[in-house]
């Protein structure tokens, strides 16, 4: 394509996505449920968003630092539509903001893919998608949060995928570490240190999220607010910040389709695809700890020898089992990063009487996984690790920690501060 074609396409673009925003702009206020990762349709697989380079990172960028996120994703099948992608303000808590879009970007906030290559030597044909976040045709000139929206081309309100990221600015220190006031549970104490800030009220002009373990849902809270000294605030108090230790993440190893890993019973190629059955797991509540290395939940795509490992992994089946005895009346799902942190039909596990266990199989990408039991409360829709992992102080647990500023005349939530503290004390 060329220069004058890609400014046509893109003036034509932008020109639509322009009148489809003026017709149903939002009033402010309306919006009154936060936005949400999702993926849609299921052809959609392996949705990677992370700091370029690295690959285990959260997607968070800080102001004035030349890099970029990579947003990747696999299309199973061949696509009929082209994508692209825009991105849209949010607030500390993760609702719309309907500021103007030139309040915080400059260019134009819809963005083709332009690279894209089919699989290779799979037995399940995908193509692979992939873009960078921010830029050269869209800057982001302000820090917060963000949602990144993938659509249909021909059809901007058809979204497929969203994901949350950030910018963050170096405007506050943060301290903070992690203790343990008894068997269960860890708690994290902070200091944000304003500097030479000047505000009305910072105990209410600043707002302070802690997320665990790089799971957006996983908001620690926050039992009461902070107190001030000399433009410090202190989150120090007993039971303030507190949260579950839980437990390591189970993991299992599917690079190889010809040596089974060791958390692989065995593989097995039933036409047209592999099958992987890992050996069955057991309920860990009343197991004692035992440490282990984990991803804290997240996954990583690999096979051996791969020139390109993005478009040469397969997609294998993997069966999981959850040993229990008996039926433990509630649902149960596989959760963590392989299944976007979330618990619905694709990762809900059926209990077989026969086996006295539950049961599920995943269609997932070659490589390294860590994964968790969830159970989901009928009445609350809680998720909870109780039952199928346990709690123990000394599990291995990143924090990240969010500052936000909104000055008591703005409409905007800078995030000023972000900084990841580990609970064993090792630097992220």
């Amino acid at each position: 394509m060329s220069l004058i074609q890609r400014i046509r396409h893109r003036a034509a673009r932008y020109l639509l996505i322009t009148l489809s925003f003026m017709c149903c702009l939002p009033i402010r206020g309306q919006q009154n449920l936060p936005v949400v990762e999702f993926c849609t349709p299921s052809e959609i697989r392996t949705v990677l968003f992370y700091r370029s380079g690295w690959e285990l990172s959260m997607p968070v960028l800080f102001m004035n630092e030349e890099e970029q996120l990579e947003l990747r994703f696999d299309y199973l099948g061949d696509p009929e539509n082209n994508f692209s992608y825009s991105i849209q303000n949010c607030t500390y808590d993760w609702y719309v903001n309907d500021i103007q879009e030139h309040y915080y970007i400059e260019g134009f906030n819809d963005v083709p893919f332009y690279d894209y290559h089919p699989s290779r030597n799979t037995t399940h044909n995908y193509t692979h998608y992939f873009t960078s976040v921010p830029t050269d045709d869209l800057k982001i000139t302000r820090s917060g949060n963000y949602l990144l929206k993938i659509y249909d081309s021909a059809d901007p309100e058809k979204i497929m995928i969203t994901r949350k990221f950030c910018i963050a600015e170096k405007s506050v220190t943060i301290n903070a570490h992690v203790r343990r006031p008894d068997y269960e549970n860890q708690e994290l104490l902070v200091e944000v240190n304003l500097g030479d800030m000047k505000l009305i009220d910072p105990r209410d002009e600043i707002k302070v999220v802690v997320v665990k373990n790089y799971d957006w849902n996983n908001r620690v809270k926050i039992n009461s607010p902070p107190l001030l000294r000399n433009n410090i605030l202190y989150f120090d108090l007993p039971d303030q910040i507190e949260a579950e230790g839980g437990n390591e993440f189970r993991y299992f190893d599917t690079k190889s389709t010809k040596l089974p890993s060791e958390r692989v019973d065995y593989i097995e190629y039933r036409a047209p695809e592999f099958h992987y059955i890992l050996k069955p797991d057991e309920l860990k509540q009343y197991d004692p700890y035992f440490s282990s290395a984990d991803l804290n939940g997240r996954f990583f795509i690999e096979i051996p020898d791969a020139f390109d490992r993005h478009t040469e992994s397969d997609y294998v089946q993997v069966h999981f089992t959850l040993q229990t005895g008996q039926s433990l009346g509630t649902d149960v799902y596989i959760f963590g990063a392989l299944t976007n942190w979330q618990a619905g039909d694709r990762n809900y596990m059926i209990y077989n009487p026969d086996n006295q266990a539950y049961e599920k199989t995943l269609l997932l990408k070659q490589g390294y996984y860590n994964y968790a039991y969830a159970t989901r409360d009928y009445n609350s829709n809680q998720i909870m690790f109780d039952i199928t992992e346990g709690n123990h102080d000394e599990t291995e647990n990143d924090y990240l920690i969010f500052v936000y500023l909104r000055k008591t005349i703005s409409d905007f939530d800078r995030l000023v501060g972000y900084t990841i503290v580990n609970s064993t004390g090792k630097i992220r």
